[in-house]
């Protein structure tokens, strides 16, 4: 992801490769079709990628499933639409926070199993009813802050190849 950034400070970068504010001119232009389907698509996606990653431990899919999914739904809002708008929702300072709470939360309940697991002490979090949505110990919160990762990670990748930043 560093690598891909494009300086704007920097003189040495040919302006060629630096795309404006106006980066729509390679996207559909003011495709109604493609406008009224995303506004009814990506709420179902994103919705969907949630699914997945709350079932993941009852069903195929999981965090990583659901995050790629979720991500999808973004990535279509933001070709629909272009950065200008996606912006309002999803910045890079949303983008931040998302991804730095979930790299925290993730750390913080690893350190706690590894602690607890090398210690050979009980852990505390009961393990629920099989077929139960919050049955599954940790699986869940795992599940839910890896997702967050991956949707923020395929969503960056997608705007630093196509622009060079996320804002």
């Amino acid at each position: 992801m560093v690598l891909l950034r494009i300086d704007h400070g920097n003189e040495a970068v040919d302006p060629k490769y630096v795309m404006d504010e106006n980066d729509r001119e390679f996207e559909p232009h003011h495709d109604p079709i493609l406008e009224k389907s995303t506004k009814i698509l990506t709420p179902i996606v994103l919705l969907f990628g949630l699914t997945v990653m709350l079932n993941g431990h009852l069903s195929p899919g999981g965090g990583f499933s659901g995050g790629t999914i979720a991500a999808g739904g973004l990535i279509l809002f933001l070709v629909t639409y272009g950065f200008k708008k996606s912006r309002k929702f999803f910045g890079e300072k949303v983008f931040d926070i998302i991804h730095t709470a979930a790299l925290c939360i993730y750390t913080l309940i690893m350190t706690y199993f590894i602690y607890m697991g090398a210690n050979q002490l009980e852990n505390g979090i009961p393990l629920g009813k099989p077929g139960a949505i919050l049955s599954a110990g940790i699986s869940l919160p795992i599940n839910l802050v890896v997702g967050l990762e991956v949707a923020c990670t395929m969503y960056a990748l997608y705007a630093l190849f196509r622009k060079g930043g996320l804002d």
